[in-house]
């Protein structure tokens, strides 16, 4: 169940940096101020890491499940 949960939060962080990602997106069709793009740029491709990193996680917990529940079914086999 541990696992579960580390996956939900993982998935409701990486939905947060997704939007994160999309707002600089946005804000760069706008901006005009070199520096500011600058700015922009660099944060999104910071979020652009993180989506990355996060995505990583989840999959790694994800395939660990399979293994763990087929090694220790929560129901007794009968």
């Amino acid at each position: 169940m541990i696992i579960l949960e580390q996956i939900e939060i993982l998935q409701d962080l990486l939905q947060y940096r997704i939007s994160n990602e999309m707002f600089y997106n946005e804000s760069l069709i706008s901006v005009r101020n070199p520096e500011a793009r600058q700015v922009f740029t660099q944060l999104r491709d910071d979020e652009m890491r993180a989506i990355v990193s996060l995505q990583q996680k989840i999959d790694r917990l994800q395939s660990s499940e399979g293994i763990i529940s087929k090694l220790f079914p929560l129901r007794p086999r009968i």
